[in-house]
C-alpha cells in the first residue's frame, strides 16, 4: 500500500543545482509533484533564461506538468508578513515559507541555513538537496554509487557543502544500503 505524498514547496536553489548536473527528475521522482511560488519561478527560470543558463529550460519544462506555480494570497502574505522582515533570507524562500503555510504544506525543499532554521520555527519541515538525494536513495530510486556521483556532480557544480556534512550524508548512504540489505 502506497502512503499518501506529502505536499512540498521548494525554493529555487534545489531545482537550478539538480536541473544543471541532469537530474531535476530526482524531485519528481521522490515526491510526485510540488508547489513553487511566482518568486522562485522568476529566480529559477526568468532570471535564468535571461543569463542565458541551460537550467532555466529544464525547470520552465517541468513547470506546469510536475512543478506547480501558485501565487501567495494577499490573506497569507499578510498573515505571515513579519517573514519580509528576516533580511537574512532572500525573497524566493519568503515566499516559499508563506507558500508552505498556504498549501498547509509538509516539506520546503531549502538548502539555506537561516529558511531552515525559520521553516523550523513555522513547523515546516525543511529537506535540503542532499535530503532529497537521501530519500531517492532510500525509496531505492538510485544506488549508493550513484547517489555519491550526484553528490560529486553538485559540488562540481559548485554547490557548496562542509566536508564534515559530505561525509555524514556518505555514511548515511552507506547506511542504508545496509539497512536495505537486510530488510530484503
Amino acid at each position: 500500500m502506497d502512503r499518501i505524498q506529502p505536499k512540498v514547496t521548494s525554493n529555487s536553489s534545489p531545482l537550478i543545482y539538480l536541473a544543471k548536473i541532469g537530474r531535476l527528475n530526482l524531485i519528481k521522482n521522490v515526491y510526485g509533484q510540488i508547489w513553487i511560488p511566482e518568486a522562485v519561478f522568476n529566480e529559477a527560470v526568468t532570471q535564468g533564461k535571461t543569463l542565458k543558463i541551460t537550467d532555466a529550460s529544464i525547470i520552465e519544462e517541468a513547470v506546469g506538468k510536475w512543478i506547480l506555480k501558485e501565487r501567495i494570497s494577499p490573506e497569507t502574505d499578510l498573515k505571515y508578513a513579519f517573514l519580509d522582515e528576516n533580511n537574512k533570507i532572500g525573497l524566493g524562500e519568503k515566499q516559499a515559507l508563506k507558500l508552505c503555510k498556504q498549501l498547509n504544506a509538509d516539506i520546503l525543499i531549502v538548502d539555506d541555513k537561516e529558511a531552515r532554521r525559520v521553516s523550523r520555527i513555522l513547523k515546516i519541515k525543511p529537506i535540503g538537496t542532499f535530503g532529497v538525494l537521501v530519500q531517492a536513495h532510500r525509496k531505492g530510486l538510485i544506488s549508493t554509487n550513484e547517489a555519491q556521483q550526484i553528490l560529486d556532480d553538485l559540488i562540481k557544480a559548485k554547490f557548496k557543502i562542509d566536508p564534515t556534512v559530505y561525509h555524514s550524508i556518505i555514511k548515511e548512504l552507506r547506511k542504508t544500503k545496509t539497512t536495505q540489505k537486510h530488510s530484503k
